[in-house]
């Protein structure tokens, strides 16, 4: 299974349903997770993907507005 299987496999998996994109020179992928709340999606997201082996490498925040919900990329690093 390569690496878009895998990830597309965890999010069907765990009902998950942001974009995603993969560079495999860098071994990452960055998650677009666009107004999400911080605990049900931008928590649940790094859960889920530290539970299957990726490592949380940094989140830049694209969108805000003072809400519990934002904009963010969450960059992961894979094995």
């Amino acid at each position: 299974m390569d690496i878009e299987e895998k990830i597309q496999k965890i999010f069907k998996e765990n009902e998950i349903s942001h974009d995603f994109d993969i560079f495999e020179k860098l071994g990452t992928i960055a998650v677009h997770v666009n107004w999400g709340d911080w605990k049900h999606e931008h928590g649940y997201l790094d859960a889920v993907m530290a539970q299957n082996g990726f490592e949380l490498l940094g989140e830049r925040i694209t969108e805000e507005d003072g809400s519990d919900c934002y904009s963010a990329i969450h960059v992961y690093k894979y094995k």
